[in-house]
């Protein structure tokens, strides 16, 4: 009888047991799929704008960007050689004379903030195609100038299209060349540009203001530059699409904080100008 009894009982355990475990796996795989879910749909959602670039097509985005960090460094080196012919050319006053220089660095260095959020919405290869065809019209305008205060404007404006290309080519070579060495190299490579144009000015400045005049090496920029724009515009990687109904302008007055924008590109020019 008390057999009788054990059995029944082991009997009727065994099946809750085993209920008990397959529902305890039947959970356990439900929470890994609920976990796994965001990390699939995530990656459903990435941009293709952020797919790694082939290698080939990796270095001629570099060289894009570091071509326009050049050529933007390269007129202010010209700028420096060539000051006393500018001066004597358009009569620029001797209490202006910094500014030809000083303008660009000043605009340049308050709008880096404002040009890096505003990338971040439009598309970074939206934004370094606007700025590096303006960069090249700037650069053209500076040759062309005819007094002081034209040379000393349009410097002023090549400094906002240099803060505008700036921000727009650190993102794309951070999201898409090849993390590790190529990356690197990227950034170094850009970083490189800015003295090594700002010396190839200072000699091919010279060069040019002792035998055909300081306004060809401004010519010569300006192509380049403008090369380089026709050259972004085949290779940058596309930006990443915005969702429905969503415009471009509606995500620059929502997704921006123009207030603390204001205020810190505020403080960057106060600064920007006690330096200069």
């Amino acid at each position: 009888m008390a057999r009788h009894a054990a059995a029944h009982v082991h009997t009727s355990v065994a099946p809750t047991s085993t209920s008990g475990a397959s529902s305890s796996s039947s959970n356990s795989n439900e929470t890994l799929a609920e976990l796994e879910a965001p990390a699939c749909e995530t990656t459903a959602l990435l941009p293709k704008s952020h797919a790694v670039l082939p290698t080939s097509r990796a270095v001629v985005v570099i060289v894009q960007a570091c071509g326009l960090s050049f050529f933007s460094s390269f007129c202010s080196g010209v700028i420096v050689i060539a000051l006393p012919a500018i001066q004597s050319t358009l009569s620029l006053p001797e209490s202006l004379l910094v500014w030809p220089t000083s303008s660009y660095y000043l605009t340049a260095g308050s709008c880096l903030l404002l040009a890096g959020s505003v990338a971040d919405v439009a598309g970074s290869k939206r934004v370094n195609l606007i700025g590096s065809f303006f960069s090249a019209i700037f650069i053209l305008a500076c040759g062309l100038a005819r007094n002081g205060a034209e040379i000393i404007a349009f410097r002023a404006l090549h400094g906002i299209t240099y803060a505008i290309i700036t921000p727009s080519s650190i993102s794309i070579i951070s999201n898409n060349v090849e993390e590790g060495r190529p990356r690197n190299m990227g950034f170094a490579c850009m970083g490189f540009g800015q003295p090594l144009g700002f010396c190839f000015g200072l000699v091919l400045g010279g060069m040019f203001t002792d035998t055909v005049g300081w306004r060809p090496a401004f010519y010569v920029a300006a192509v380049a530059s403008l090369a380089l724009f026709l050259v972004g515009i085949w290779t940058l990687p596309q930006d990443a699409r915005p969702q429905a109904g969503q415009s471009v302008w509606k995500r620059l007055a929502l997704e921006i904080d123009w207030i603390g924008v204001l205020l810190a590109s505020t403080g960057l020019i106060l600064l920007s100008y006690v330096l200069a």
